[in-house]
């Protein structure tokens, strides 16, 4: 009976202690696992890919693709741009961007690039035409209308006006 007694003690602790080895044996082929499912951050998150970048003077302006939410989600459509290095960027940003890539200017982004990363932004966008909205003092509402600091870059969401990308 001692004997039995001893080898269930012995089982229950390499039990114990594979269970707890597994996971770090095992951590590359979970890994890899998990990569091969092609799984990704919601646009509505990320913001979409990019899709241009305008060179400006020491800075970039980085236009994103349109992200149309999904049907469960309620925010609007909307398009981000992204403004780095944000210590390459004047007090004042002022930038008229040609958002679809047609070669015409479609809204005029306004914001103060402040250097404390805690400090609140504030966003006015002016339309030079109608196929977005326009924002006076937006902060951070929604996701698909903000302005926010993330890094080295203010990130800036305007609403489409309609369901429609570009």
């Amino acid at each position: 009976m001692k004997l039995r007694a001893k080898l269930g003690v012995a089982g229950a602790v390499l039990t114990l202690v594979a269970a707890l080895l597994v996971p770090f044996v095992m951590y590359g082929l979970i890994t890899k696992g998990v990569t091969q499912l092609g799984l990704h951050v919601d646009e509505v998150y990320s913001g979409g890919p990019a899709v241009r970048t305008i060179q400006k003077d020491g800075y970039a302006i980085v236009v994103h693709r349109p992200v149309m939410p999904h049907m469960l989600q309620s925010e609007k459509p909307f398009v981000q741009i992204d403004w780095k290095p944000v210590g390459a960027l004047p007090a004042q940003v002022s930038d008229v961007v040609d958002v679809d890539g047609d070669g015409r200017p479609d809204i005029r982004v306004s914001f103060d690039a402040k250097n404390d990363p805690k400090a609140e932004l504030r966003v006015n966008v002016e339309l030079m035409n109608n196929r977005f909205e326009a924002m006076r003092n937006a902060g951070k509402e929604k996701y698909s209308r903000l302005i926010v600091r993330v890094d080295d870059s203010i990130l800036v969401r305007v609403p489409l006006a309609g369901n429609d990308g570009f």
